[in-house]
């Protein structure tokens, strides 16, 4: 371990970096570990392979579990329209006898977007604590949350769009199907049985003191842009069941060691120490490609649910997610062989045109030479 501690520390200070939890995992066991720098720079507190992150978008994959669990028991059709679940008619206004099916929320090729910062539309809701209905923004005109650009012009099924919406109609969706907050249901079916004290919201962190606060790099210097107060600001309060799509998309916060465990429940085709989350058919239905195409981002290119496949680091294709929110960067990236788990509270991170950093990319170039 000390020379993987000396190897990392030697390849990120060409960087500038305020703190990181890094892993590497094989046959169910974490080979070699490395913190780096700082989880508060204003508190003075080291990171540890405890430090806690609000990881971004690998939340993602988290949602996807929750619904693929339930495509286990039979609640969920991944092929169904996602009308049925959701007590109300959604369709793209352009294609008005397509249906949206649950698959193409976890492909993102919905048709559903984000539809940017203007009024209305879910990144103008995401900023506001007022209760919204789901049904306002996707389906109903006359409501000043509703905005045509939530839909793209392309058929559903057809075009790639990235969608942090299409990840809080799925957790809107378990609500649905469940009764149950998605982040009650996701604490209860995953996170608990597998000894993890944190969660979607900051009242489920059982250790708050770890939490890393998260910085910005601008004009040469890191800035203070989320810690545990900040992020309490921001964090949207509980709505009726069935309306939750905030937060959820990018909102786990959780630990290196802890997301470790989530990852080989995936790299053992959904079993963790003897007990069985997912199906093995259901997980390699979730790896599976279920998107080869052109994207906007080319990291994107080929999907599973919710899920990245790629295939430029090694042979057997990396599955798994990245993370880019608030100064945070991470990813978790496994095959049969071999899982990687970055987290990063602030980098100066050089973004080429892709999702994917030049540092993350170097990062997992580092990992794959070195392991």
């Amino acid at each position: 371990m000390e020379n993987f501690k000396k190897a990392y520390e030697k390849f990120i200070s060409e960087y500038e970096m305020v703190g990181s939890s890094i892993i590497i995992a094989k046959n169910n066991e974490i080979v070699d570990s490395c913190c780096y720098g700082k989880q508060s720079i204003e508190k003075n507190i080291d990171t540890s392979l405890n430090t806690i992150y609000r990881i971004a978008s690998i939340s993602k994959v988290i949602v996807a579990i929750g619904v693929l669990m339930l495509v286990d028991e039979g609640k969920i059709c991944l092929d169904e329209d996602i009308s049925k679940y959701l007590g109300f008619k959604v369709n793209n206004p352009n294609y008005p006898n397509d249906i949206i099916t649950v698959r193409m929320l976890m492909t993102q090729s919905s048709s559903i977007t984000d539809a940017g910062s203007e009024t209305g539309g879910y990144d103008t809701v995401n900023q506001i604590d007022d209760e919204v209905l789901l049904e306002d923004i996707l389906s109903n005109p006359k409501s000043k949350y509703y905005n045509p650009k939530t839909y793209i012009n392309y058929r559903p099924g057809s075009y790639w769009r990235y969608s942090n919406f299409g990840c809080g109609i799925l957790a809107c969706i378990i609500e649905r199907v469940t009764g149950e907050y998605f982040t009650e249901f996701i604490k209860k079916r995953l996170l608990l049985p597998l000894d993890i004290m944190s969660g979607f919201r900051l009242e489920d962190l059982k250790y708050p003191e770890r939490l890393a606060s998260h910085y910005l790099y601008k004009d040469h210097k890191f800035i203070l842009y989320r810690d545990y107060n900040k992020f309490k600001e921001v964090q949207s309060p509980r709505y009726k069941i069935g309306n939750n799509f905030r937060g959820v998309a990018g909102g786990l916060y959780i630990s290196s060691l802890d997301l470790t465990k989530i990852m080989f429940m995936l790299m053992n085709k959904g079993e963790y120490q003897g007990k069985r989350f997912l199906s093995e058919e259901i997980v390699k239905e979730m790896e599976k490609i279920q998107w080869n195409k052109k994207t906007e981002d080319a990291t994107y290119y080929k999907k599973g649910l919710q899920m990245i496949i790629l295939d430029e680091f090694t042979k057997d294709p990396l599955k798994g997610h990245f993370g880019n929110a608030y100064g945070l960067r991470s990813f978790m990236l496994y095959n049969k062989n071999i899982g990687y788990i970055f987290l990063c509270n602030g980098a100066n991170f050089i973004t080429d045109e892709e999702h994917m950093t030049i540092l993350q990319k170097r990062i997992i170039e580092f990992l794959v030479d070195y392991s």
